[in-house]
């Protein structure tokens, strides 16, 4: 039976009325309608998610993902640190506030940064005689030092030390602070959990002090005897004890080797003579907290206060046990207060400066209609000059809250560009300047229409950052600006209206629990990293560009080494099929970039400010020591995992705590299990890869995954997933056993692609993909052979895009639906997110939604009909001359040759991203020849 209190409190968040009655009950839907995404940077720009961009003031173009921002003292020059998948930089702009500032790129351009900056990340400080901007170097352990007047590199402070017990060999400097005489500069070692002092006139680093984990925010107090930092991490993640560098693959384990929130996970446990350690108390004092560092005596710095902010794990939030921490993040003070943003709570803690206790909490609730999703994330502060107004970076609603920071209260919103991350405000208090992790996106990477720049066509290099610069709104502007920002995130409309009337008899109900749906049963595909275009850019109903359909008919291509080609085949065709014999959207965005946050969005978790940033920065550089390294948060930044972390999780989690704790039945083949650093080697056909780190599972789904079904490994043919996926189910489903769950979730990886391996059946690239469509074919057919057909739901998409090229944007991919209720030979042109594909689930199965991001999306209705038809899929084969399926299998009898499978490619290796990237411009360059 589903939690009734919850539901019940569903409905009160989509109800602008005390009552529920179907008049009052608000429908909340995405801005976007039917419009693709589109940039336009002096009107309305439409992104990925289906929200609207109208950034006031104006922008500047700057790096991808500015997540950092300093001022210089004398207000003239603004600092953005630029960190992610392409080439780390800082941006110098000169004269900001003049018409015409000056923009400067270091590294210029996209090139490599031949030794300039190996490494950046967020932190930032400008000298108090103007002349140097110090940056803080990441992964190098370093503070950089650049000339500000000519962007020259003057040199580098080490913050590496060993003595005794203290190794600080390897470090990742992050957010910096200097003092107000310039003569000291204070910064946070992420996996060092430490906060350093710096002596600037030497250049010497001169204390370690011990703080929490991942320690992400600094500040001063503004009498400069204490340091705050905010420690944005959970835990400490440990190598299994008993595994080294020389036995690792054979003594990794099959799965992790505990659930979150256990006993074991708590304690540690002993697994086939391995110690396995314990990650402790999820609320400990080292765990999503401020630190107080008193420096009055500048010889002997210490901590003297550990402030728990936001909610604790496990504390009842609306009637939801909080899963994820507060995440305490950025810290900005008065002399009276110290505010921290939490950014999983969306609120503000606020802190005595005196006492070191919060005294109270700012709530950061744009519209009371949604007022009990999250999804605002609050990431960076800046005080006005007289210390009045407290400005928030909102990044979650691309805006920016505006805050009485006497009387702690919200005054209103300002739209911004895409995810704000940091913040300043002019030494005149009269304009505010903000850097836009994602500006305006990243826009088409293929088509005629999109002119290649240097920095080519994959999309980390494409998300250029913004820089914004805009008055301070007087009170009435203000007001005009929050209705924007409000408009620009949500639709909302009474669910009495004329608008809604055609869903009377839709099979997808209007809001949770409005009706009861036929379909019972719900099967949640994941496939890697392909674009609309490139798959469908040949279907004639939809908006696609055949030129780049080099997964569709009729195409040519050759191997790697360019000895071996095909041509004019048709490669995936089950795709093509299915879109013929169902639906499938061409206005389908993901809203991840890559597949670290890719895989977040899978399982109904958005991204946090964390996840955000460490993200960025191990896809710039090496996002790990291993094992030489004494960092105690080595393991911290974890790269592209197809998991989710204890650092990541919501405040209400993610879709699995969802379903559990609404009692609905679910089971997963190769979801969220795919934590990086692991290992992939031969002999784990049955899992993927294998692990050695002790990172918790999410606890619903420790007992409802399949220990027989890989996870990702391209090495692993998909058809051998399907085989494993039809044994268990069979066994587990079928000939009157238990019922099938009411939501099943399936990786079908291969479609990411590898280097060629003809002696294992894959002589092209193409091969991977062929593997893959086969694949999706066969578990189709086999799906929509069982007796569950005729309630059944098949949702087919990708983690995210950035392997393929696409004429409307970098982000569209990939949206499938297979059912006996879903409309045949169908394109829709809704547009659509991930939040559509869950806020779909939620309504079919009677859920609350789960995060502003579902709750605001449009849902899957415009694909269904009331009449359903039950004629089964038939797979049918794919080019032989591209895969063969039985090459592919033979290898998994007991006398293969295990060696092939050591060559699959680390997830979202960069360099073959970009390697395939280039791949693709010869391919049109050719293909254009051709044509002409």
């Amino acid at each position: 039976m589903k939690n009734t209190a919850l539901f019940l409190i569903s409905l009160l968040v989509i109800t602008a009325c005390k009552t529920n009655t179907h008049r009052d009950i608000w429908i909340t839907t995405s801005p976007s309608g039917n419009r693709f995404v589109e940039i336009d940077k002096t009107g309305e720009t439409v992104i990925p998610n289906g929200r609207i961009l109208t950034p006031a003031g104006k922008s500047i173009v700057v790096a991808p993902h500015p997540y950092g921002l300093t001022l210089s003292p004398d207000g003239n020059t603004a600092i953005t640190a630029n960190s992610g998948t392409s080439p780390l930089s800082i941006t110098i702009i000169r004269d900001i506030l003049s018409e015409n500032p000056e923009v400067q790129q270091i590294p210029p351009g996209p090139a490599t940064d031949k030794g300039v900056l190996a490494s950046v990340f967020m932190g930032l400080a400008v000298s108090k005689d103007n002349s140097s901007v110090y940056v803080a170097g990441g992964q190098e352990n370093k503070v950089f030092i650049f000339d500000l007047k000519t962007g020259e590199k003057k040199g580098f402070i080490d913050c590496s030390f060993q003595s005794g017990d203290e190794d600080y060999t390897h470090g990742y400097i992050g957010d910096l602070i200097l003092s107000k005489d310039g003569k000291k500069l204070y910064a946070v070692d992420q996996i060092g959990f430490r906060m350093v002092i710096i002596d600037t006139e030497t250049s010497t680093l001169e204390h370690n002090v011990p703080v929490g984990r991942y320690p992400f925010g600094i500040c001063l107090s503004p009498d400069e005897k204490k340091v705050y930092v905010a420690n944005v991490g959970m835990f400490q993640y440990k190598l299994i004890e008993g595994i080294t560098k020389d036995n690792i693959a054979e003594k990794a384990l099959k799965s992790p080797t505990f659930a979150y929130g256990s006993k074991e996970m708590q304690e540690g446990i002993d697994i086939d003579s391995l110690k396995i350690p314990g990650l402790g108390e999820m609320n400990s004092p080292k765990a999503f907290s401020v630190f107080t560092v008193n420096i009055e005596d500048p010889d002997h710095p210490k901590v003297i206060a550990k402030t728990k902010t936001g909610n604790l794990v496990g504390a009842l939030v609306e009637g939801i046990p909080a899963v994820g921490g507060a995440s305490p993040n950025s810290l900005v003070a008065t002399n009276d207060y110290v505010f921290v943003t939490n950014g999983t709570n969306d609120n503000i803690s606020v802190l005595s400066i005196e006492k070191d206790t919060v005294v109270n909490t700012i709530y950061l609730k744009p519209d009371e209609r949604i007022k009990q999703f999250r999804g605002v994330i609050p990431f960076g502060l800046a005080l006005s000059p007289d210390n009045q107004r407290l400005y928030v970076a909102c990044s979650g609603i691309n805006a920016v809250a505006v805050i009485d920071a006497q009387k702690l209260e919200v005054l209103g919103y300002i739209p911004t560009g895409w995810f704000p991350a940091k913040l300043e405000v002019s030494n005149d208090g009269e304009k505010l300047i903000v850097s836009n992790a994602k500006g305006f996106g990243s826009g088409p990477n293929g088509g005629e229409s999109f002119n290649r720049g240097p920095e080519g066509s994959y999309i980390g290099s494409l998300m250029k950052g913004t820089v914004q610069i805009l008055d301070i709104p007087s009170d009435e502007q203000l007001n005009d600006y929050t209705k924007k920002v409000i408009s620009n995130n949500f639709n909302f409309e009474k669910a009495s209206s004329e608008k809604f009337a055609t869903r009377k008899n839709n099979p997808v109900p209007l809001y949770p629990g409005e009706k009861v749906s036929p379909i019972k049963h719900i099967v949640f595909i994941s496939k890697e990293n392909r674009t609309y275009d490139e798959v469908f850019g040949q279907v004639e109903k939809g908006k696609g560009d055949p030129m780049l359909a080099r997964y569709g008919k009729g195409v040519s291509f050759r191997n790697g080494k360019k000895t071996a080609s095909i041509e004019n085949a048709d490669v995936m065709v089950n795709h093509l099929k299915i879109a013929n014999d169902f639906a499938i959207s061409d206005n389908f965005y993901v809203d991840s970039d890559v597949s670290a946050d890719g895989h977040r969005w899978l399982v109904n978790t958005y991204p946090n400010e964390w996840c955000e940033t460490c993200t960025a920065a191990s896809y710039g550089g090496n996002r790990s020591f291993e094992f030489n390294s004494k960092a105690p948060g080595v393991y911290a930044m974890n790269g592209a995992a197809g998991a989710i972390y204890p650092e990541d999780y919501n405040e209400a989690g993610s879709m699995w705590d969802h379903l559990e704790r609404n009692e609905i039945d679910f089971y997963n083949f190769g979801f969220s299990i795919m934590f990086e650093p692991s290992i992939y080697e031969a002999k784990f056909k049955y899992q993927g890869n294998r692990h050695y780190i002790n990172y918790p599972l999410p606890q619903p789904i420790w007992d409802r995954t399949s220990k027989e079904y890989p996870t990702y490994n391209t090495a692993i043919p998909d058809q051998f997933r399907i085989d494993q996926f039809k044994k268990e189910f069979t066994e587990r489903w079928m000939n009157g056993q238990d019922s099938m769950p009411a939501l099943m979730t399936v990786i079908i990886p291969n479609d990411h692609g590898a280097g060629d391996r003809p002696e294992a059946g894959y002589p092209f690239r193409e091969s991977y993909m062929a593997d893959n469509d086969l694949a999706v074919g066969r578990i189709v057919e086999f799906l929509s052979h069982t007796p569950y057909w005729e309630n059944m739901l098949i949702v087919i998409t990708e983690d995210d895009a950035q392997n393929g090229v696409d004429h409307v944007d970098a982000h569209r991919s990939v949206l499938m639906l297979v059912s006996p209720w879903v409309k045949r030979d169908y394109v829709s042109h809704v547009h659509y997110s991930f939040g559509s594909i869950f806020k779909t689930f939620w309504n079919i199965l009677g859920l609350p939604y789960l995060n502003q991001y579902d709750a605001g999306a449009n849902d899957l209705h415009d694909f269904f009909t009331n009449t359903s038809d039950l004629t089964p899929y038939k797979a049918i084969p794919v080019d032989a001359r591209i895969f063969e399926p039985q090459k592919a299998l033979d290898p998994f009898d007991e006398n293969f040759d295990w060696k092939a499978l050591e060559e699959t490619p680390v997830m979202d290796n960069k360099e073959d991203m970009i390697r395939e990237s280039k791949e693709q411009d010869e391919y049109r360059l050719e293909n254009r020849e051709k044509e002409k």
